[in-house]
Order: structure tokens, then C-alpha cells, then sequence
């Protein structure tokens, strides 16, 4: 039996619990039946001196007290043969000492210090006890005693009989617990063993449940769920890498196409600097893509940290509209704005910033020319937040790509080519920008009308 599995440490601590409690039970038990012996004599003891403190007052009134030995032994004499007196005086002298008494203490008490209902004590020789009661006479005092040695040797057998009874029933007690512990840990068991067989290849595994709705079902479950979400984060995770390989091997293409082209045979400058424009082309775009890689890779592992302050999210707004005026204008697209002088919420600056322009990159890329972008912002005080709207009369989004247009390297339309989308992430990282503020960015579009961009946040 391995002494550190859980079902060898319960079955200790219930044997240990078990022990202590057979002894304190045990023990208690003892003392009871003690007590009671001693008070079912003690209650006989205090009655015969009663009876005899009468009769000695009664028969004192004729004669004198010492003149009663006599007839003192003759009443004795039909008393139970178990049962001893002893008669002393005032002087300190026995007046009286019936058979059996020889080893209890000799000297008398002193009546005097006796109590109203005597004094009770156990005297005689270890083999011979006697339960003795000390009380007072108006001449003097009587000891009574009655032999307990019976009584002693019935606590004793019942105290040896609990005394080897006791590990016995210890024993088989232990042994219950031990099946009962191992029968409970069954599905442990079963859980250990299915957990270890899971791995990255069947993640899609789960534990099995006992149906009890017990503690044991309520751990698979969590652990269950837990699998669940490490078995879409590995899907995530692995979508995310063979999307993002995708993406960089294209641009990646191009480059080395195009330099192996410039390098088949002598050209003139012009045509050098031509490869050179495309090369250049397809490296920012390139060092854009794998900055937004970076990001979402810092969002995944928690290492992106936002500096929360109060922000004027108006003053965020006019700022990136101002800088995206230009790009709007080369297509004849009219950019306009509804903003509050002042709306504080708390984000951080940059981000938002970049979450509208985002947001604002989107809508001017897919807006043909000569349309209309509107950027509203309102604050809603009841509810403490700022709601911001992107609106433009774009090509809009189809009701199935519209579910997904926040995941990762997704292009809602077929007809978004490369050299009119992005890699997809825009969207992505935006959300996450969203939500780390404590809100949300939604969307709402018609196709052939426009889409219109929501972000919630919290006010300051």
C-alpha cells in the first residue's frame, strides 16, 4: 500500500479518529457504570443508617447506650450477612464491631466533623472492598459498609472485554473504511486514466461522468470545460499559425519575384527603381502585417497592458479623422463628423486611436467614390457609456460573413483582393482594443447600403 495515496491517509485518519474515540467512549462508559455502582450503594448505605440511627435513639431513651451492644448484635444478626457495622461512642471507643471489619481503618472520625448524611468512602483490602458510610448518632457515630468487590469485578470484566473487543472492531472498522475510501475514489481513478491519455492530438477527448452528480462529477465537468477551451485555443492557435504563414508567404513571394526579375537581365534605372517601389510596397505592407501579429500575440498572452486614464474620447476621434482626411479625400469621399465638445471615458489614448483608425481604414477602403463616411459620438449618462458610430454607404457585409468579420485573417466579401484588403486583422485587434476598455464594437450592415461600427465603452 503506497503511504501517500489519498485512500492509505483516510483510512489512518479514520482509524486514528476511531481509536480516540473507542477510548473516550470507553472511558466514559467506565466512569458510568462507577457512578452508578456507587450511587445504587451509596442510596442503600444512607437508608440502613437512617433505620439505624432511629432504632439506637429509640432504644436510648430506655437504658444506656453502651447497655445496647447486645441487643445492637442481635438485630444484626438478621441483617444480610454481607452487610458490616461498626458502633462507636462519644468516647471514641467501638461499643460495636460485627465480622468483617478487621481491615477497615481502626480510629473512629470524629463525629463531630461529619456531615448531616455522613461520609462515604471505600475501605477494605484490595480483594475485599467495602463501600463505607460514616454517620453520626446523638451518642456517637455508625459505619456501615457493604462489599463492592462484585461490582468491581463486573466493571472489570466489561473493561477487559471492551479492552480486547476493541482493536478487533478497530480492525474490521479500518478495513471498511479502507474498501468505502477506495470504492469512493473509483472514479479518481478513472479520471487519472483518462486524463493522462489525452493529449494535442485528441484533445476532443473528455473524462467520463458517473451520472451522481456528486463532487467527483462536478470536477470532470470543470475539467472537462477547461479541455474544451484549451481545445479551441490549440484549433485558434494553430489556425492563427498556418493563417499567419499564409499571409507572410505571399508578400514574401512577391519580393523575391520581383528582385529575381530586376536581376535576370541589365535593365536602366527607371526599371530598377519601378522593382525597387514594389519591393517597397510589399515590405510595408509585410512590417504592417507582422506588427498586427504582434499585437494579437501580446493580447493572447496577456502581455499587452493598457494605461487606463480618463481620456477626452471626442478629442481621440477629431484627431484620427483629421489624419484620415486626406486619404479620403484622394477618393472623393466625403468625411464628416457629429462630436460632442467633450466626452471623457477611460482608455487608453493610443489605443483608441488606433481602434478608430482601424475602424475609419475599413470604411474608406470599401466606400466607392464619392460616398459618405459619418463619425458620431454620444454619451448615454443613465447608462455611464459613450457610444461612438462609424457609418459608411460602403458595399456592405453579407448576412453569412457578417458573424465572423471580427476573427482572425477573415475577408468578409470574395471580392476584397489583397490590393484592396488587409490581412484580415484589423477587425481582430480592434475588438480586443474594444473589450479590454470594458466594451464591446458590433456591427450592423446591408449589403449595397453600408455598415455602421459601434463601439460601447464606460464613461470616466
Amino acid at each position: 500500500m503506497n503511504r501517500r495515496s489519498i485512500r492509505w491517509r483516510l483510512t489512518a485518519w479514520y482509524a486514528a479518529v476511531l481509536a480516540v474515540t473507542f477510548a473516550l467512549t470507553g472511558a466514559g462508559v467506565w466512569w458510568a457504570i462507577r457512578d452508578s455502582i456507587h450511587e445504587t450503594v451509596d442510596k442503600d448505605l444512607r437508608t440502613r443508617a437512617s433505620s439505624m440511627r432511629a432504632y439506637l435513639t429509640r432504644n436510648a431513651e430506655q437504658r444506656r447506650f453502651e447497655s445496647l451492644a447486645d441487643e445492637l448484635a442481635e438485630q444484626i444478626e438478621l441483617a444480610p450477612s454481607a452487610i458490616a457495622y461498626r458502633v462507636a461512642g462519644n468516647d471514641g471507643s467501638w461499643v460495636y464491631v460485627s465480622p468483617g471489619t478487621q481491615d477497615w481503618t481502626q480510629q473512629p472520625p470524629d463525629a463531630r466533623s461529619l456531615p448531616d448524611k455522613g461520609r462515604i468512602i471505600t475501605m477494605g483490602s484490595a480483594k475485599r472492598p467495602y463501600r463505607v458510610l460514616s454517620a453520626p448518632l446523638p451518642d456517637g457515630l455508625v459505619q456501615i459498609g457493604v462489599p463492592v468487590g462484585e461490582y468491581y469485578e463486573m466493571l472489570d470484566h466489561v473493561t477487559w472485554t471492551g479492552v480486547l473487543a476493541s482493536p478487533v472492531v478497530l480492525l474490521l472498522a479500518s478495513l471498511g473504511g479502507y474498501w468505502m475510501s477506495r470504492r469512493a475514489l473509483e472514479p479518481v481513478d478513472r479520471i487519472t486514466t483518462a486524463a493522462a491519455e489525452i493529449e494535442e492530438q485528441n484533445l476532443s477527448r473528455r473524462l467520463p461522468l458517473t451520472g451522481a452528480d456528486d463532487e467527483l462529477d462536478h470536477l470532470s465537468q470543470t475539467l472537462n470545460s477547461m479541455l474544451g477551451r484549451l481545445e479551441a485555443s490549440f484549433r485558434r492557435m494553430a489556425q492563427f499559425t498556418a493563417d499567419a504563414s499564409h499571409e507572410l508567404r505571399t508578400p514574401i513571394a512577391i519580393i523575391r519575384m520581383n528582385a529575381e526579375v530586376a536581376l535576370a537581365r541589365q535593365r536602366d534605372p527607371e526599371e530598377y527603381r519601378e522593382v525597387l517601389l514594389r519591393i517597397l510596397a510589399e515590405t510595408e505592407r509585410t512590417t504592417r502585417l507582422i506588427e498586427d501579429l504582434m499585437a494579437l500575440t501580446r493580447a493572447d498572452a496577456g502581455a499587452a497592458e493598457l494605461l487606463l486614464e480618463p481620456v477626452d474620447l471626442a478629442e481621440v476621434i477629431r484627431d484620427r479623422c483629421a489624419e484620415m482626411q486626406v486619404l479620403a479625400s484622394s477618393t472623393a469621399i466625403i468625411l464628416s463628423t457629429e462630436l460632442p465638445a467633450s466626452c471623457m471615458v477611460l482608455g487608453d489614448a493610443n489605443m483608441l486611436g488606433r481602434l478608430f483608425l482601424i475602424l475609419l481604414d475599413n470604411a474608406i477602403r470599401y466606400t466607392p467614390a464619392s460616398g459618405l463616411i459619418t463619425v458620431s459620438l454620444q454619451s448615454n449618462p443613465a447608462a455611464k457609456t459613450a457610444v461612438a458610430v462609424v457609418r459608411d454607404t460602403g458595399i456592405g457585409i453579407t448576412p453569412e460573413d457578417l458573424p465572423h468579420v471580427f476573427e482572425r485573417f477573415y475577408r468578409a466579401a470574395k471580392d476584397r483582393s489583397r490590393e484592396t484588403g488587409g490581412a484580415g486583422l484589423g477587425l481582430a485587434i480592434a475588438q480586443w482594443i474594444a473589450r479590454r476598455h470594458g466594451g464591446d464594437l458590433a456591427v450592423d450592415s446591408t449589403v449595397g447600403v453600408g455598415s455602421a461600427f459601434s463601439l460601447t465603452c464606460p464613461l470616466a
